[in-house]
């Protein structure tokens, strides 16, 4: 007896429903300004943007429902994604009204093939119904040390001086810029995406957060010593779309302070540029940073492109970010390999895989 869950779709109705995704997104968007005028009528053309965009992440994070057959991160998206509209005033039956939508799109478009994704709708709208706590994308966090909680509060009021001082304490105290960037830093972040997730900051806010903690990360570099060179060499970048870095950046330093000869692309790298540097370099492990579902899709096409490229010759791929530490099974998925849900114990995980290999 089979013990996979109704889920799991066949590869060629997986291929039908992204064929069908555009027209998907227009469907379920028109009907939504049909049933909730007054909404778009307030946010105007931005509101059509971000329902939109809801509902691709929607079916960005069905895929690999379907793919794996399991329904945790779809269920732990929706309740993610109500309290975020909720928190704005924008009426959650909307959300729900959504997920019928796309299994009124779905179901004659798939024919059979449709009944696992009616089967996750279904479930998802019913998980809903009854109650979901919001998600918390910050767990599994590092420990936070002492400094974690000022520094956060002093990010986000632009209090450089303060915020300095706090992160140059902790690197004294521990005597690591990467212990003081993942027990510090990384807390604070999670804490100021919390507070954006409830409407108690604003996007500039966390901006202002963000760019203050990559000011003294690289400050923290430039003052830290690396041990010497120990014959590895690591790429790192974020794909077309993804613009959140830090994280990434904060894996590439420790990288480089254990020793590894380290290339980062940063935010927002096209394809072509990532296969040209591979070309290059040669790294031994290519390391490529998710941060939304919507990025799970380009990061599973390049996967599936450096290995077709390289074929024997490919470097160890690597994800990580917040997506993958909340659903590590999604990395298999993938490909690929999820080394740690922080800068230090991917570091040291990835050193002790080559070196064993």
């Amino acid at each position: 007896m089979c013990d996979k869950p109704d889920y799991l779709m066949q590869p060629a109705g997986i291929t039908r429903f992204l064929a069908l995704r555009e027209d998907a997104v227009r469907y379920v968007l028109d009907a939504n300004v049909r049933a909730y005028p007054e909404v778009y009528a307030r946010f105007g053309p931005r509101g059509r943007e971000a329902c939109a965009e809801d509902v691709g992440y929607h079916l960005d994070f069905l895929r690999p429902t379907l793919e794996s057959g399991d329904l945790s991160p779809f269920v732990s998206y929706l309740a993610w994604l109500s309290q975020v509209l909720s928190s704005r005033n924008v009426p959650t039956e909307s959300l729900l009204r959504s997920l019928d939508d796309l299994a009124t799109f779905f179901a004659p478009q798939l024919g059979a093939s449709a009944a696992p994704l009616l089967a996750a709708l279904a479930d998802g709208k019913a998980a809903l119904l009854g109650g979901l706590a919001p998600p918390a994308y910050d767990k599994p966090c590092p420990d936070p040390w002492q400094e974690a909680a000022p520094f956060c509060e002093a990010t986000l009021h632009g209090q450089r001086k303060e915020a300095s001082t706090l992160f140059n304490e902790a690197i004294a105290r521990g005597d690591s810029l990467t212990q003081a960037s993942v027990h510090v830093i990384q807390p604070a972040l999670y804490d100021v995406g919390r507070q954006w997730q409830e409407n108690k900051v604003s996007v500039a806010q966390e901006h202002l957060a963000t760019a203050m903690a990559q000011t003294l990360m690289a400050q923290g570099m430039g003052r830290a010593s690396a041990k010497p060179d120990n014959g590895l060499r690591a790429l790192f970048a974020c794909m077309t779309g993804n613009h959140h870095v830090i994280g990434l950046r904060m894996v590439a330093d420790a990288f480089e302070l254990e020793g590894w000869r380290v290339d980062y692309l940063g935010a927002n790298t096209p394809l072509p540029a990532l296969l040209a540097q591979v070309r290059e370099t040669r790294p031994q492990l290519v390391g490529l940073s998710v941060s939304l579902p919507q990025q799970l899709r380009t990061v599973r096409e390049t996967i599936a492109t450096l290995k077709a490229t390289f074929g024997a010759d490919c470097p160890r791929l690597a994800v990580g970010g917040l997506v993958f530490n909340q659903f590590p099974r999604l990395a298999e998925s993938l490909g690929a390999e999820l080394l740690g849900a922080d800068a230090h114990s991917a570091a040291q995980a990835a050193h002790a895989a080559l070196h064993s290999a």
